[in-house]
């Protein structure tokens, strides 16, 4: 019974790793999707990433505690035609949650503003959920 206890618990130890790995290399190429999507001002594709039954949404002078995609849509749009073309990196990317069931995202955004000649910095943290094997943002905070 020990014996069989043990390689239970030497089985199960290896996988989650791997399962995290996976996870986490899964949630890196949603990180990239959202990314690309905010550079390009994509927000039909950003919308397609969003939880269905709502994001919290916090944008500099404007803060939302739940609201549905369609809105979140909406507000991003408004936002973003503030600002001219800019680059996005994904700066880091991380599982949080035992399971690996929830995770988030740092993506910087280097953009100009009309009035300004020095480039605007902002850092967009992205707030993920797995279910249904689906990874979809739940939260989007803007901060200069």
């Amino acid at each position: 019974m020990t014996i069989l206890l043990m390689a239970l618990a030497s089985l199960t130890a290896g996988s989650f790793p791997a399962a995290a790995s996976f996870h986490q290399t899964v949630l890196e190429g949603e990180a990239e999707k959202v990314a690309y999507a905010w550079s390009e001002k994509d927000v039909e594709a950003l919308a397609g990433l969003l939880a269905e039954d709502g994001i919290r949404l916090h944008l500099p002078d404007e803060e939302h505690a739940k609201i549905s995609p369609r809105q979140a849509r909406a507000a991003i749009s408004s936002f973003l035609g503030r600002y001219g073309a800019g680059a996005v990196a994904v700066s880091r990317v991380s599982l949080s949650g035992g399971a690996g069931e929830k995770g988030f995202a740092e993506i910087r955004w280097r953009t100009s503003s009309p009035g300004l000649s020095d480039a605007v910095i902002f850092t967009v943290f992205v707030g993920f959920v797995q279910a249904d094997g689906r990874w979809t943002v739940t939260e989007i905070r803007v901060l200069y």
